[in-house]
């Protein structure tokens, strides 16, 4: 039999008791560890842990940005706190924690762009109409770039090849730049683009038939470049001769450019769809077509052009002819003058001094040399008497080195080529060279003014001429 006491007691079921004399027992010293979170928790976080570094890393490069080319302070008033999504930066746009949008223009940003390099959430970059220099290769690790627009800056170097890798490109303008070298096949492989604008650049070689691969280009700019070889007839029906004025090096089907080839026959009238799409950096791209034609020109406005041309030519050398004999007996009259005025040698004035008629030292009496300071003087006499060395000869006369009896030395230019002027004239003009005054400026000491002979005499510099010297 079973003791009553060893029964639960009234009221207390054996289930119950058995339960309790469990909890009653002491741990047997092991720690129970909880289960391990889900992977799916793990991976939100470290989801959330890179969406906060990516915006931290794009906050830092913005600020190098603004340390880089804010010499005016304009981006300094308005980026302040630490997060470049926190709504308050002016010219920012996020989206999800990360930078899509920096519209900067006319703000004077000066220097280079390399700090975007990691915005690789970037959509819209418009930084037009500042002083931005360098390369644009940095600009490539950008690769969801969509709307480019840096034109009116200072860009340098050649247009990336590998501009390929901004596959979602739609519209990008890099005009009135320093952009060298031609148009990288990279660039046809932008499938997406809209508008290409590439006007008053140094942009040189033959320009590709865009046509073929950039079906969805609307609007097109290479005027002002260098560009040359046969223009592409589809570019030139589909965008317009104004799109590719300003390059002397093309050629074409229709004026301005000249011919490259004749044909007998005319070419077909070719039927094109071109949309005019809105420019404003901030516009979306949209559709919209309307028809253009050009028909070509006739045999015979070619053979009146071939003619005409030929015309014009033979007179341009008749002209030259004519004016290049004209001066040859000029020149011989002067030759023969001169050796009759007795005018000086190449070496020197004539050792003593140059002979002079007899109306020349009529008018000499008359005139005087005028100097500009109280320094110290000489006579017209003793300039004609001083020993000359000729320095050189250039458009407005011949420069001599004179020694003074005294031993002093200056500088004398012969005017008596120039073209003759009145004697208050003349004056007025030398008052103002002498009142000019400048450290790298040759002070004008005095002056001669006769009929048929003017002078300038300056101190003489011993180092001779910055050609010398460069040269």
């Amino acid at each position: 039999m079973i003791r009553s006491s060893m029964l639960p007691h009234h009221g207390t079921s054996l289930i119950s008791s058995i339960s309790d004399e469990k909890e009653a027992k002491p741990f047997s010293g092991r720690t129970l560890m909880a289960p391990p979170p889900p992977l799916s928790l793990v991976l939100l976080f470290l989801l959330l842990l890179a969406i906060v570094s990516s915006a931290n890393n794009d906050t830092d490069s913005l600020l190098d940005f603004m340390r880089q080319t804010d010499a005016h302070g304009s981006l300094r008033l308005n980026w302040t706190g630490g997060n470049a999504c926190s709504g308050g930066w002016e010219g920012v746009g996020c989206r999800g924690g990360r930078v899509t949008t920096l519209s900067l223009p006319s703000l004077d940003l000066r220097g280079p762009v390399d700090s975007l390099r990691s915005l690789d959430q970037l959509r819209h970059l418009d930084l037009h109409n500042n002083r931005l220099n360098g390369s644009l290769a940095p600009l490539l690790a950008c690769a969801n770039l969509k709307l480019v627009y840096l034109s009116s800056n200072e860009f340098s170097g050649e247009i990336p090849g590998d501009v390929s890798l901004l596959t979602r490109l739609l519209r990008i303008d890099l005009a009135n730049n320093n952009l060298r070298g031609g148009i990288p096949s990279g660039l046809l492989n932008l499938t997406r683009l809209i508008t290409l604008r590439l006007q008053n650049n140094v942009l040189g070689g033959p320009i590709p038939d865009l046509s073929t691969t950039l079906v969805h280009l609307k609007e097109l700019n290479l005027s002002n470049n260098e560009f040359y070889g046969e223009l592409p007839e589809a570019l030139e029906i589909r965008f317009g001769l104004a799109s590719f004025s300003g390059n002397a090096g093309l050629c074409g089907r229709a004026p301005p450019f000249p011919h490259c080839s004749f044909s007998n026959t005319a070419p077909s009238p070719t039927t094109s769809q071109q949309s005019v799409v809105p420019s404003n950096p901030s516009s979306v791209p949209g559709s919209g077509a309307k028809p253009k034609s050009r028909g070509g020109l006739s045999t015979g406005t070619i053979v009146g052009i071939v003619v005409g041309d030929a015309v014009v030519l033979l007179l341009l050398v008749v002209l030259l002819l004519a004016y290049y004999c004209g001066r040859y007996h000029s020149k011989r009259e002067n030759r023969k003058i001169k050796a009759e005025k007795g005018l000086r040698s190449v070496e020197s004035f004539n050792g003593e001094g140059y002979d002079r008629s007899p109306s020349e030292v009529a008018e000499s009496e008359r005139s005087k040399l005028v100097f500009f300071e109280r320094r110290k003087r000489f006579e017209l006499e003793d300039l004609l008497r001083a020993s000359a060395e000729m320095l050189g000869k250039g458009s407005l006369g011949t420069v001599y080195k004179a020694i003074l009896e005294d031993g002093s030395v200056v500088a004398v230019k012969r005017l008596k080529e120039a073209q003759p002027s009145g004697r208050k004239e003349f004056e007025q003009y030398m008052d103002m060279i002498g009142r000019m005054r400048h450290p790298n400026i040759v002070r004008l000491k005095a002056y001669y003014y006769a009929k048929e002979e003017k002078l300038l005499i300056y101190d003489y510099l011993p180092n001779g001429t910055l050609y010398s010297l460069l040269h």
